[in-house]
């Protein structure tokens, strides 16, 4: 019911753009009237990403003028998944680009909502993207959308916390192959702990992702140990979450929850707001991070790379993707769409995005000295990108898997038997994949 309603809710907006189309109707004539043979082109963005991107609209409005004009159309998060679903299937043409969340490429590709763009891409143009941005926009050997940015996993730390309890190692010191180790961080995170908030009064955590409960960052702690997310069909999990590494990493996650050293309770909207509140010690999130902290003027902090398990230094994996822009298979401007798709993406439009939106480079070219300089934990996702970055589940049925996994994590930290959770997931996902069968 809940889903039948949000749909409906996505319909009456959809309907409400149309109406809004229709009443500019005439301003719009008017327009076409005073520049004669400009094309219109229409993007559906989400408004997370809307400061970068009307930049860069601008921008390419003013390049193209007389030519080509962009207008962008900014919707919730969740509306935009909802509202795509009901434009493809009704095979609109009201929107010639969107947004593509970039692990539903698969899924979209499967029901026709994107048109390939192997053949507008150059090889040349498709190695300027990352590794894993290529990864993430490609599937069965088909470029189907294109990277805004990227984003990344890093260690903050709290540094007044350290100093508080005397702790003195030289997090700065840690590169990209000298890391600490996890049981290494639990340690000190234990020894704050016992220092800061010894009977536990304060609520203290040890360590925490910034989105707990979430496959995006919680695979980490099983790819960390060698295990993959699915595999190579991306249509199956058993004999993967349901096995070594899985159930190790599982098991250490609910070890340490236990011990008070991860959290139980608070959500992943929260998380920030406990690093910011001196309520947790380590705090692994993305590297937009700090611009939240900034911008509310907490200022202890700093950044280092992600742990390792030992033993596994060779295995150690990060967080990485974002937004991809896909090309409407029923737009009636595909030649004139892709042109601003690729000023968006590879070209001017794509710096202008970057120094906006303070998102992690799609494009290696970006990683400058200049951008580094102003954002230093950027090299640590240069370098994370070049060497340890994995792209989430490539599967048709990614929101599936995202939510059966989400779910494991959630009641593994919530107390359930592991292998019994496990099985569990592997169960509901091998029903839910059948539809993706031949």
């Amino acid at each position: 019911m809940k889903k039948l309603i949000a749909l409906v809710l996505a319909l009456v907006m959809v309907l409400a753009l149309s109406a809004c189309g229709s009443s500019g109707q005439e301003e719009e004539n008017a327009t076409a009237a005073g520049q004669e043979g400009v094309v219109t082109i229409k993007l559906m963005m989400s408004q997370t990403q809307e400061p970068g991107v009307s930049a860069a609209v601008e921008a390419f409005n003013k390049a193209y003028e007389g030519k080509y004009v962009c207008e962008a159309d900014y919707l919730a998060f969740d509306n935009v998944f909802e509202t795509l679903e009901i434009l493809m299937s009704s095979q609109s043409s009201e929107y010639d680009l969107f947004a593509a969340d970039g692990p539903n490429i698969a899924a979209y590709a499967e029901r026709g909502y994107l048109t390939p763009l192997t053949d507008y891409v150059t090889d040349e143009e498709f190695a300027m993207f990352t590794k894993p941005m290529q990864d993430e926009m490609t599937y069965n050997g088909e470029i189907y959308g294109l990277a805004m940015g990227d984003s990344s996993l890093v260690m903050y730390y709290n540094t007044a916390l350290l100093e508080q309890a005397g702790i003195t190692y030289d997090f700065s010191a840690l590169n990209g192959d000298n890391r600490i180790s996890w049981e290494e961080l639990v340690d000190i995170a234990k020894e704050v702990q016992a220092a800061c908030d010894p009977d536990g009064s304060q609520g203290l955590i040890g360590i925490e992702f910034q989105q707990v409960g979430r496959t995006y960052q919680m695979n980490v702690l099983a790819n960390d140990l060698g295990g993959v997310n699915i595999d190579e069909s991306g249509l199956s999990v058993d004999g993967i979450i349901n096995a070594e590494p899985w159930l190790t990493a599982l098991n250490w996650y609910q070890t340490q929850v236990n011990d008070g050293v991860f959290s139980k309770g608070i959500s992943a909207s929260d998380t920030s707001s406990y690093f910011m509140s001196d309520k947790i010690i380590f705090y692994l999130g993305t590297t937009a991070m700090p611009g939240t902290f900034d911008s509310n003027g907490f200022d202890h902090y700093d950044f280092t790379y992600v742990p390792y398990f030992e033993g596994h230094q060779e295995d150690v994996t990060t967080s990485c993707g974002s937004w991809t822009v896909g090309l409407n298979p029923y737009s009636q401007k595909q030649e004139a769409a892709v042109e601003f798709l690729k000023y968006l993406c590879i070209y001017d439009g794509a710096d202008v995005y970057i120094n906006t939106s303070g998102m992690v480079p799609a494009l290696s070219r970006q990683f400058t000295d200049e951008l580094i300089a102003e954002k230093p934990y950027l090299a640590i996702a240069q370098y994370e990108g070049e060497n340890t970055a994995l792209v989430r589940a490539i599967t048709p049925g990614f929101n599936e898997y995202a939510t059966s996994v989400n779910a494991l994590w959630e009641n593994v930290r919530n107390g359930a038997d592991v292998n019994e959770a496990a099985q569990a997931c592997v169960d509901e996902l091998t029903t839910a994949f059948l539809e993706y069968q031949e």
